[in-house]
């Protein structure tokens, strides 16, 4: 039996197009790439962390009025009122601050956050539903999955998911207004190379043809939706690019 030929590609934007603008297919092997952000420190983290630090001292102040004056001074009078002002202030610290951000990671493999190490949530270009955009947070949904992307800690981040789902997912991002949020900054983010996807098990989306083997996949090149080689339709049945 002969071997599957590699498909003949070239890269240009976020997706790889021919002369026609058809998007070429992708294999499981080929190379992807993500960026990774870091999130910006804000004032609500400072103000969160301040407010932990005067509670903290306030429960000492309280707790050595109150036990450790000796018997002879006995209690402060004011003990038990900075008791109470650490347990309240503590309490709305841990409530209502913001204590981390999240970092987040944007390219070939859709929007993932990072929950921590080794722990990555992620949806797929081909999995976006829609996004929304608020004042505080741009909001990518999928699958049964939500991801907040929130604009003082990350806009470069947002600015780089809603540049890449218009290219990727036009259809999805209709909603929101060109020039909502600032260009991506191409210097902004650590590009990392991303492993190959796992594919075997899963279904063709056109024809639900079971992927057996990785070799027969191919991926859209634009919104990384996944066919089996047999199967590939004319264009793409999530983001509707015309495939070659």
């Amino acid at each position: 039996m002969a071997a599957d030929r590699p498909v003949k590609r070239k890269r240009k934007g976020s997706g790889s197009t021919g002369q026609g603008g058809e998007v070429l297919l992708r294999q499981r092997t080929d190379a992807r790439s993500e960026r990774r952000f870091e999130p910006k420190a804000s004032l609500e983290l400072a103000l969160t962390l301040l407010g932990m630090s005067v509670a903290a001292l306030l429960a000492g102040a309280g707790v050595y009025g109150q036990w450790f004056r000796g018997e002879e001074a006995g209690a402060h009078p004011a003990a038990p009122y900075l008791l109470v002002g650490a347990l309240l202030l503590g309490a709305a610290a841990g409530l209502f601050g913001q204590w981390s951000m999240k970092p987040v990671r944007v390219g070939d493999a859709g929007v993932a956050l990072e929950n921590g190490p080794g722990e990555i949530e992620r949806i797929g270009w081909s999995e976006v539903t829609g996004l929304l955009l608020s004042e505080s947070a741009l909001t990518v949904q999928g699958g049964g999955t939500v991801i907040a992307v929130p604009l003082r800690a990350h806009l470069a981040a947002a600015s780089r998911v809603l540049s890449e789902a218009r290219k990727r997912i036009p259809g999805r991002v209709a909603d929101i207004k060109e020039g909502a949020l600032p260009a991506p900054d191409d210097a902004a983010g650590e590009v990392r190379a991303l492993e190959p996807p796992q594919v075997a098990g899963l279904h063709c989306k056109a024809t639900d043809k079971l992927i057996a083997f990785e070799a027969d996949a191919r991926l859209c090149g634009r919104c990384g939706e996944l066919y089996h080689k047999d199967g590939v339709p004319p264009r793409c049945v999530t983001c509707e690019a015309p495939l070659r």
